[in-house]
């Protein structure tokens, strides 16, 4: 009689057992589609995520970290946000180390632009990933400040390679007072950065930088500043796309023509990181025809001529190559 309840009992762990492996089983071969949530309206969510009231459908419920990994594998509104600064970041880390200069030299600046363009795309990513996370508003803040902090870094470090190349034919002092200086505009920006209570004060909080970018833009065009002069166009492009960008984001263009019609696709914040793609493109032209510059003239004597009118085929061989490789 006690081995027939035995044997009863050893059976019945067993199926609970088999159960239990065949139910994880199926929790982990299920397609993450297949537990997607119902998506709500704009009037559903919290307020700290009402930011945009133009986009009405779309927005994921509040969710744990696992229901926001899975967001990755179904469309919403943040979809276009989450992959076109994911893709970047994949495309970046495989090609970009290839380009740069590793030599003593130059290394510190080529580590500056590897982290420069990476870092916006990894704040973002996890900004827009994670922004509906059940926890609050504080740690939604965090999130922002984390995707706030990526730009700064692209904006500090990223931008040092052309403020270097920019100032390199003028004297010790005037180029270490304007590194230096730049510098100290940077720290400003990111302390405003990460006290900023509303859109507009995140994005004037680089203004000072992005001032100092455009005279040393100016100082390469005369006869004084450095920088190849092929990168020109890209120097410009780097902040005059991301300007445009930043305006467009901020006045709700086009979906505050079209509203609701936008939601997934097509809106202001989704053509603002197309744009700000764009933009980094550029600044990684115009760094690598840079750094090719400084390091051809780095044993060479500054000159007008030498600044604006040369043509060194090394140079133009390099640039053809970046492009062929980018």
């Amino acid at each position: 009689m006690m081995n027939t309840k035995t044997l009863e009992t050893e059976s019945n762990e067993s199926i609970t057992i088999t159960s239990t492996i065949n139910k994880q089983i199926n929790k982990f071969t299920t397609p993450p589609w297949k537990d997607m949530p119902d998506l709500l309206t704009w009037k559903d969510m919290p307020e700290h995520l009402q930011f945009n009231p133009y986009v009405h459908t779309g927005y994921r419920p509040l969710q744990n970290v696992k229901g926001c990994l899975n967001s990755l594998f179904y469309m919403h509104n943040e979809t276009i946000n989450i992959l076109t600064h994911g893709i970047p970041i994949v495309y970046i880390l495989a090609t970009v180390p290839t380009v740069l200069f590793w030599d003593n030299s130059f290394r510190f600046l080529s580590w500056c632009h590897l982290v420069g363009a990476v870092s916006p795309w990894c704040g973002s990513f996890v900004y827009h990933l994670f922004m509906n996370l059940e926890r609050g508003e504080t740690v939604y803040y965090r999130l922002l400040q984390l995707d706030m902090f990526g730009i700064w870094m692209s904006q500090s470090f990223g931008a040092l390679p052309f403020v270097t190349a920019s100032v390199f034919c003028l004297s010790g002092f005037l180029k270490w007072l304007t590194i230096i200086s730049y510098c100290i505009l940077c720290l400003w920006g990111l302390h405003k950065a990460l006290t900023a209570s509303s859109p507009w004060q995140r994005r004037l909080c680089f203004a000072l930088p992005f001032l100092m970018r455009v005279l040393l833009t100016i100082l390469r065009i005369s006869r004084f500043g450095g920088g190849n002069p092929t990168a020109m166009v890209h120097v410009f492009l780097q902040d005059g796309v991301s300007v445009f960008g930043g305006a467009i984001g901020a006045m709700h263009i086009p979906e505050k023509w079209f509203p609701g019609l936008l939601d997934v696709i097509g809106n202001s914040h989704n053509i603002m990181h197309i744009l700000v793609v764009v933009a980094v493109y550029s600044m990684h032209q115009a760094t690598v025809r840079d750094l090719e510059w400084m390091w051809t003239m780095s044993n060479s004597k500054c000159g007008t001529s030498t600044n604006h009118t040369f043509d060194i085929p090394l140079i133009n061989n390099f640039t053809t190559d970046s492009h062929s490789e980018l």
